[in-house]
């Protein structure tokens, strides 16, 4: 019982901090997602929990997203939901809605986690 109660805190206590931070799992997808609609693939690949020095994986990232996203009119807007935060607060599911230009609408969720106290875009979810 005790265990348990302490994980109920430990979860609530990343809750609130998450809340009230700049650095939550929602200000970094929403972070993420506006880099992607300016066309800042570098920016947004800062975000995520990768290494990349040279830009290689930038440059892949806008070369293959950035075909897709012009197809259909480019990012109009989006919406970032309510993360859904893991029990140990160290992963967090954040949903989001992208509308394009040509009015199609795109629901999904993106995984983030702490790294060193800092929310990140997982790349392997």
């Amino acid at each position: 019982m005790n265990k348990l109660i302490r994980l109920m805190s430990v979860a609530l206590m990343a809750l609130f901090f998450a809340a009230c931070s700049s650095n939550s799992p929602e200000a970094t997808v929403k972070s993420y997602l506006k880099n992607i609609q300016k066309g800042d693939y570098v920016a947004a690949v800062a975000l995520m929990d990768i290494e990349d020095e040279n830009g290689e994986f930038a440059a892949m990232m806008e070369e293959k997203g950035k075909k897709v996203i012009d197809q259909k009119g480019g990012i109009a807007s989006f919406e970032v939901g309510k993360a859904e935060i893991s029990e140990d607060g160290k992963k967090a599911n954040v949903p989001y809605t992208i509308t394009f230009g040509n009015g199609e609408k795109k629901d999904d969720k993106q995984c983030v986690k702490l790294d060193d106290g800092k929310w990140v875009i997982d790349v392997d979810k």
